[in-house]
């Protein structure tokens, strides 16, 4: 007998009003997979590429998005998955090489499907499923980026492009606790306001004036560590503005692929360009174990539940969205 479920559906790619709540049959676990009822779903900016759909990406229709999901394990396949059943386990998105929401339907419904390899036990007192489902893809990107690529130490100093975004965010959020002097650069004021209450040592309107002179004059030469994960719209800056031998890491480009590099500061400079490309497991069981022990707090913008699911999807979309916008499933 088909079980069905409730899910934010996309049945067309294309802008919002392509997302619907809709009753649909809830997916059955393959062998070494296991079923999940979602409690709580965190948006990403991939949500919104994904309904716009992604060039070079084959997926089929209709298609669930939402890769950031905490639920309780309600059916197993295997001895493995049998061991979680009952438990709240946070998903890791990445599946082989795919994602969940984005290669697989994802957590914007009642209930997801994904390998029991994949689910990380949460400790008895995670209580507010919304914490540890703003971890995977902004903070557990974030913490890889800075620490493992970019190697940022206590007493440097780090440069962040976009900082009021999810990944922004949570690279503030975790180059403060490590006791970096986090410089934030944004557009946002109102945002910016809300960077200082994080512990940001100095904020920058990308709007205001010569960015990369105020740069140097707060670092005296250039920041150790610049994160651009912007692209197009800010790689030359980056390279101006990090200091001799420091270091450039980039996971991204949200305005554009085909940055110009001026290579006279590479060498000059003697720059490092690193990439970072989204996390690893050890750098969720960090995260997850930040917040369990109250050394992190997750910066969640908003709850919403999931019939209101296009409405969270705008508040990401349409650039409100301090953080993480979290989906109540349950």
């Amino acid at each position: 007998m088909k079980k069905p479920m409730w899910a934010a559906v996309i049945r067309a790619w294309g802008g919002p009003e392509q997302l619907a709540l809709e009753q649909v049959e809830r997916p059955a676990p393959p062998p070494g997979w296991i079923t999940v009822r979602v409690e709580a779903c965190a948006l990403n900016h991939l949500d919104i590429h994904v309904r716009n759909g992604l060039p070079g990406v084959r997926l089929e229709l209709p298609h669930v998005s939402g890769g950031d999901v905490v639920g309780i394990v309600e059916e197993a396949t295997d001895e493995a998955g049998e061991r979680l059943l009952g438990s709240r386990v946070l998903l890791d998105p990445m599946i082989g090489r795919g994602i969940l929401g984005e290669h697989y339907w994802g957590g914007l419904a009642e209930y997801v499907v994904a390998p029991a390899a994949n689910a990380i036990p949460l400790p008895a007192g995670a209580t507010d499923p919304a914490r540890y489902a703003a971890l995977p893809i902004a903070y557990g990107t974030a913490q890889r980026m800075l620490f493992t690529r970019a190697r940022l130490q206590h007493g440097e100093s780090v440069l962040l492009f976009g900082a009021t975004g999810g990944v922004g965010v949570a690279c503030a959020q975790l180059a403060v606790r490590s006791g970096a002097r986090v410089i934030a650069c944004s557009g946002s004021p109102a945002k910016l306001a809300r960077l200082r209450t994080l512990g940001v040592a100095e904020t920058l309107d990308a709007g205001a004036g010569d960015i990369r002179r105020r740069v140097l004059d707060l670092t005296d030469g250039g920041a150790d560590v610049v994160v651009d994960y912007q692209g197009k719209d800010t790689w030359p800056l980056s390279l101006r503005s990090a200091r001799r031998e420091g270091r450039i890491v980039t996971c991204g480009a949200t305005t554009g692929y085909e940055a110009i590099t001026d290579l006279r500061y590479v060498w000059s400079r003697q720059l490092d360009i690193l990439g970072s490309n989204a996390w690893r497991r050890e750098d969720l069981h960090t995260v997850v174990e930040l917040v369990a022990t109250d050394a992190l707090e997750p910066a969640v913008h908003a709850e919403f539940a999931l019939s209101r699911a296009g409405e969270a999807v705008a508040e990401l979309e349409e650039r409100r969205a301090f953080g993480k916008v979290v989906i109540r499933a349950a």
